[in-house]
């Protein structure tokens, strides 16, 4: 767990700040980031970050105190921007709620704190309250997603959360998020899990069962207890795997994510055998990231069967194991013949997430090959007619690889237990003539959400 917002500094933690921020450490949190909200606040999140490993800092002027910023406070938080552990400028932004610095001097600091962001390549930290529409054009004049940064606590409508995820801002959800007043949740249920960062805000914005009392670090834990009930059916190691992968990427924190063989989603054991596809589909989550629900997936070799055994935990704990990854699982059609064999030895349930041109890469009909080893097979069909295929998945195979994919679902249906074709919702895609292919195979069907992958 990341707690992307505290302020561990101010004095309701005076009398047992260790004590609060140990307590994070020893119950799962991982990293605390500290957000300066003036000078002399930045100056002691920069303390605590030579005090503490797992701490780093923001600094700069929170709306609140935009009224207090001089020319010579802005160089000062440049100074202390330049600090190894600093990782944002924040929190900065507009509050036209208290409205306790004028509004002008409010636009003023922020402008001045984005330009001295993209001087120095960090991301900002942006609070906004009732001034959404005007914190929004102003991060979009100042083309401040050159440097990216995040909406914390976020309070926005689904409209302004797709504006900020669009100039590749993430969303931070802090207690809040917990309360049952709270419309924002319904927003945080359509934002992509890939944009969240969870926080706490404390020592504000308890979360549900502590509201009204000091909040601290260790809440965080209530943030993401309520993120895996809107994204079920998602786990908690899910979600807190995805949110501190996103907390990483924001911040610039040094962080190793190692190569998956095997990786857990929801309920099932995925295996990624190779990273070569015979597709090069124009909407494929490789073309911008190695990292889906938070496993990196990008291989630097193709494992062999001892290394995809070894990856192989707790194979009773899943209800299926599922070949997947970052590539098409049947180019290597013998390791994927021996893997399932040994797990089908363990009764696992298999599946095959195919594209469905494994006659085609091998020049033969494969289907017999995989009776008694295969379950389930999974096939993209993608689209709903041979010109989209040709047009969005790019098949080596050319014009033939549609009606080729076709005939490889209907030998599934023949041969295997289960088949069923996966397609997306995207614009253009006919799901009706997707729905009659189906039947006409005797298939199920599984529409896809584009952009939501994993």
């Amino acid at each position: 767990m990341i707690d992307t917002h505290a302020h561990l500094d101010v004095r309701q933690f005076d009398e047992d700040r260790s004590q609060v921020i140990e307590y994070a450490f020893s119950n799962g949190v991982e990293r605390i980031i500290n957000v300066g909200l003036d000078l002399e606040s930045s100056q002691n999140s920069v303390k605590l970050t030579e005090e503490y490993e797992k701490i780093f800092a923001a600094v700069g002027f929170h709306p609140h105190n935009a009224k207090d910023l001089t020319d010579n406070s802005l160089r000062r938080i440049e100074k202390l921007a330049q600090r190894k552990k600093v990782v944002a400028i924040g929190e900065i932004g507009l509050d036209f709620y208290r409205n306790l610095s004028p509004p002008k001097d409010q636009i003023r600091t922020f402008k001045e704190q984005i330009a001295l962001a993209k001087e120095l390549r960090l991301p900002v930290v942006v609070h906004v309250r009732e001034a959404w529409d005007e914190a929004l054009a102003i991060l979009k004049e100042s083309e401040a997603d050159t440097v990216g940064g995040v909406l914390h606590s976020f309070t926005g409508n689904s409209e302004q959360a797709k504006m900020a995820q669009d100039m590749g801002f993430y969303l931070g959800f802090s207690g809040m998020l917990t309360y049952s007043n709270y419309k924002t949740a319904s927003v945080a249920k359509q934002v992509s899990l890939d944009s969240i960062v969870v926080e706490t805000d404390c020592p504000y914005l308890s979360p549900i069962p502590y509201r009204g009392k000091r909040n601290q670090p260790a809440y965080v834990r209530f943030v993401l207890e309520k993120l895996v009930e809107l994204f079920s059916p998602l786990t908690f190691q899910d979600v807190e795997r995805i949110t501190s992968l996103n907390a990483c990427r924001l911040f610039n924190l040094s962080e190793k994510f190692p190569q998956m063989i095997a990786y857990h989603i929801r309920d099932s054991l995925y295996l990624n055998v190779t990273n070569r596809c015979s597709n090069a589909c124009v909407f494929c989550v490789r073309n911008h990231t190695d990292f889906v629900k938070g496993h990196n997936l990008r291989l630097d070799h193709e494992p062999t069967y001892n290394e995809v055994i070894n990856s192989i935990n707790h194979l009773e704990e899943y209800q299926e194991v599922v070949f997947c990854g970052y590539g098409e699982p049947t180019i290597r059609l013998d390791l994927l013949k021996d893997v399932a064999r040994y797990l089908k030895s363990k009764n696992a349930e298999v599946r095959l997430n195919t594209n469905g041109q494994g006659n085609l890469i091998h020049k033969r009909n494969i289907v017999p090959e995989m009776v008694g080893l295969i379950d389930t097979a999974s096939i993209s069909l993608n689209v709903d007619d041979s010109e989209k295929y040709k047009r969005l998945c790019k098949p080596r195979f050319g014009e033939n690889a549609f009606g080729q994919v076709i005939a490889f679902a209907r030998e599934c249906k023949k041969l295997l237990p289960r088949t069923v074709l996966t397609v997306l919702d995207m614009p253009g895609v006919d799901l009706k003539k997707c729905e009659r292919i189906s039947k006409e195979l005797g298939v199920g069907l599984r529409i896809r959400h584009y952009n939501n992958v994993g």
